[in-house]
């Protein structure tokens, strides 16, 4: 069964991750296209392949190229064509390597198809890598349709090319569960850059809410705008611009420090747009804003020091489910975690047990905890009840 987040933002944040690392692949696969191209040609010139196949070769790598390019530029506008560009390139991949097969008639391009595989493979997403596979079968039967002695040993047996058969279908398999392996550690590697940074956020926030508890605001606003203004004059002096742009700015971020309405703000600057109003509003330092945030961040970060190999530390092994450590260790590390859920503290009220399991069964803490452990929470949740009842001196509740 699919795992919710605890934190909701976690999977926005993964998939802008992907988003973000899939542009990035999208040119890198451009490029590997580009480098097959050329060496195809360079091999059909060499054999001694006719031009007029050359250039039909040449013009169905043209073509998938094209298809690439135009979804990259379609996809600064809409990110889903950068989604769509992995299926076009896988496709096309293919397709371009049988045409130089069927075409140049040369079985001594076969290892082609494994070419196209490793380069769809390289995107490391679970729906490409299914398609790779079917058109990656479909290719080798083809192929063996096309060339029927590729595949058979001269004078062997029918054990002989059983076995050969047999062998492509175990190497296609073992090319699938590597893939396989590789898109889950991707997966679970952008799970936890997305879980550690939004605890970061809800870090930072609840040190702004403790700063307003304790003390009044510290942030003076006019000084503050004094001296950005006087900034911004030395800027445009300096570069011989206009500096009237940075003033108008400057004062719609005045207005909306000084805790004026959206429909005010607007009012007072007729060419404010939406769109405009809502990127100066998170440069305003007060409250839960972008920009405060990012200061409190680099106010921080300069007394932290965190060594290169700590890094992977924090953000793959925080769970209670370390290698190191024995069952033993694990359960009590477990039933100590119930408890305080039970108990609660400061800042959580005590949960109830529906609650409790929603949390550690329905969402994506379950792959935190040893499978042998919650195998025993979902069958008998009634054994960590009684520890809490032994220790808060509770009757537990039947």
């Amino acid at each position: 069964m699919k795992k919710s987040h605890v934190f909701q933002e976690v999977a926005d944040t993964r998939e802008q991750l992907e988003l973000k690392h899939l542009r990035t692949k999208n040119h890198f696969v451009l490029a590997f296209l580009v480098l097959l191209l050329i060496a195809t040609y360079l091999y059909m010139t060499l054999t001694g392949e006719t031009t007029e196949n050359r250039i039909m070769v040449t013009l169905g790598f043209v073509f998938v190229l094209l298809l690439d390019i135009a979804t990259l530029a379609y996809g600064e506008e809409d990110s889903r064509f950068h989604q769509l560009n992995k299926y076009v390139t896988t496709f096309g991949i293919y397709a371009a390597t049988l045409l130089v097969l069927f075409v140049a008639r040369s079985p001594g391009m076969f290892p082609a198809v494994f070419v196209a595989y490793a380069i769809s493979a390289f995107y490391q997403d679970l729906k490409v890598m299914i398609l790779s596979d079917v058109v990656l079968v479909f290719s080798i039967v083809a192929i063996m349709l096309e060339y029927p002695d590729i595949m058979n040993f001269p004078g062997g047996d029918v054990s002989d090319n059983l076995g050969l058969g047999f062998f492509v279908f175990a190497f296609v398999t073992l090319l699938t569960i590597a893939s396989y392996i590789i898109i889950k550690q991707k997966r679970f590697f952008y799970n936890q850059i997305a879980i550690a940074k939004e605890l970061e956020f809800r870090n930072i926030d609840l040190l702004i809410d403790l700063r307003e508890k304790v003390a009044p605001e510290t942030i003076l606003p006019e000084t503050l705008f004094e001296a950005a203004a006087k900034f911004a004059s030395a800027f445009c002096q300096k570069l011989e611009i206009d500096e009237s742009v940075f003033q108008e700015r400057l004062a719609i971020l005045k207005d909306i420090a000084s805790k004026k309405t959206r429909a005010e703000v607007i009012a007072r600057h007729p060419g404010l747009s939406e769109k405009e109003y809502l990127g100066l509003e998170d440069l305003v330092l007060s409250g839960h804003r972008k920009l405060r945030k990012a200061a409190i961040k680099m106010s921080t970060l300069s007394r932290v020091h965190v060594k290169r190999r700590e890094i992977f530390s924090e953000t793959q092994f925080k769970s209670l489910n370390h290698q190191s450590d024995s069952l033993e260790i694990k359960i009590i590390a477990f039933a100590v975690f119930y408890a305080s859920l039970k108990k609660g503290n400061a800042f959580l009220h005590p949960l109830t047990e529906e609650e409790i399991r929603g949390v550690l069964v329905d969402t994506d803490w379950y792959y935190s905890v040893d499978p042998r452990i919650m195998r025993v929470y979902k069958e008998n949740s009634r054994v960590f009840e009684d520890i809490v009842a032994d220790v808060f001196g509770k009757e537990c509740k039947l």
